[in-house]
């Protein structure tokens, strides 16, 4: 599924996996309505107004983030096919930072307007959040939801080595082999914060199952794709019942381990199906676009949403204020993909491309022999 808006939308929608396109989309709202249905009164007080039964319901919400991260693996690695280093990380970067650098403003701006706790912000705060990396710099995110985005960076970087490297693409399996021994050492045995930030431990079995589903699917099955997908699905219900285990420490209350692994289970199932038959359905102009406006609604919608169902649950009641803070995450989501994310695509390209001559340079085909 590759990202490059730039090519016609009829080319793009042949090139695109659309299941995968809708599943992002429906990931991103899962996300959002456990934001704003349990998670923003149950921790942390973001939310005046609790929604009871409905919130339990969407308790596991939470899942859909996994879900971006297979989705992710899977992605990724098939849009580096055929690119350099170089090239990969231009086109990174062009996806990411015009929808965060606009997101992240408007949520700035609204935080400033509301001016109340825990909803405060200043401009050294707006400046650390500038470099997607906020708390390198010693400041908070600007919006909770961006620390899922650090995770995406990180894995950036490593393809980015493996691209340099040129391990990827020859050597693919075999690097993610040796992450999968990383996670399961950790995970199990050693519990460092530091292996975990850098290896991305906790939720690397979700990225690496998405990246073997890929290979399998594109290159055909090996003993040794078929065993590291294995025991990355095996990781996911570890990471899974981790998370659980966090939800207990931080809200007191958790679903049961076995609702959790069959959750866990479930959008497994789904990327799985999506992968295997997304391929073979057109991806219209209309799925296109929910792909393309679920990264900027998960960017969006989360504190200012917060605000704008605290400030007018009173006056509409909190039904209609959470109607309204999901149909206006959405519609500023579509105008940040359709208007801003064309505009930020070209201006990146127009700044990072000339310098690719200058670059030190690795090209290798796809398919990648077989290692």
């Amino acid at each position: 599924m590759r990202d490059d808006h730039s090519i016609p939308p009829q080319d793009q929608a042949s090139s695109r996996n659309g299941l995968l396109d809708l599943l992002r989309f429906s990931a991103a709202l899962m996300v959002a309505v456990y934001h704003f249905l349990y998670r923003g009164a149950q921790d942390g007080g973001y939310l005046d107004h609790a929604f009871g039964a409905a919130g339990v319901a969407v308790s596991l919400g939470y899942l859909g983030v996994n879900l971006f991260f297979m989705i992710s693996g899977f992605v990724i690695i098939w849009s580096a096919s055929g690119r350099d280093w170089y090239g990969f990380s231009v086109g990174r970067l062009a996806r990411l930072y015009p929808a965060h650098l606009v997101a992240m403003t408007i949520t700035f701006l609204v935080m400033l307007w509301w001016a109340q706790p825990p909803y405060q912000a200043d401009i050294s705060q707006w400046l650390a959040n500038l470099t997607m990396l906020a708390p390198m710099f010693g400041s908070g995110f600007m919006d909770g939801a961006y620390w899922s985005i650090v995770i995406e960076i990180i894995f950036y970087g490593w393809v980015v080595i493996g691209l340099f490297s040129g391990f990827i693409p020859r050597h693919t399996d075999a690097a993610v082999a040796i992450w999968m021994l990383f996670v399961m050492l950790n995970n199990t045995m050693l519990g460092s914060r530091p292996v975990e930030l850098l290896f991305l431990t906790e939720y690397g079995s979700y990225f690496a199952l998405g990246i073997m589903t890929w290979r399998i699917s594109s290159l055909g099955p090996s003993n040794l794709r078929l065993l590291v997908a294995a025991i990355a699905l095996a990781m996911t219900f570890h990471a899974a019942e981790v998370q659980r285990l966090d939800v207990i420490f931080r809200l007191g209350e958790a679903s049961s381990a076995p609702l959790v692994a069959l959750a866990n289970a479930g959008i497994v199932g789904l990327f799985l199906l999506a992968a295997a038959l997304g391929r073979h359905i057109k991806a219209g102009r209309w799925v296109l676009a929910l792909g393309g406006i679920s990264y900027p609604f998960y960017l969006i919608h989360q504190n200012a949403g917060y605000i704008l169902i605290n400030a007018t649950a009173p006056a509409i009641g909190k039904w209609s204020a959470f109607a309204l803070a999901l149909i206006l995450s959405i519609a500023v989501s579509w105008w940040i993909y359709a208007r801003v994310e064309p505009v930020g695509r070209a201006i990146i390209r127009a700044l990072f491309s000339p310098a690719a001559r200058y670059m030190p340079r690795t090209f290798s085909r796809y398919p990648a022999p077989a290692e």
